[in-house]
């Protein structure tokens, strides 16, 4: 990770913005994941208590919607295959 100083990331597991990052990362190529990632966080627009992120890749919104009816486990499965095939691309 590179950026303009140290920042920690830490967010619950049920939270809407763990949920954003991990639906976009299942969304992604094992490519993807070695272009320049941003992650934005967006207050929710009723309840500001509520963090959301938006995740670039490159100049790229990954748009990865979700619902009441996601099944994360089965989200997290395919963001973890996309991960262990970045790691196998030998570049």
């Amino acid at each position: 990770m590179q950026a303009d100083r140290t920042y920690i990331l830490e967010s619950g597991y049920d939270t809407h913005f763990s949920k954003c990052i991990l639906a976009a990362i299942a969304t992604l190529t094992p490519q993807q994941l070695y272009s320049p990632i941003t992650l934005q966080p967006q207050p929710g627009t009723t309840d500001e208590n509520v963090l959301f992120c938006r995740v670039w890749v490159e100049s790229e919104l990954i748009k990865a919607s979700y619902g009441e009816e996601t099944d994360w486990r089965e989200i997290s499965k395919q963001a973890i295959a996309v991960a262990k095939a970045a790691n196998e691309i030998a570049f």
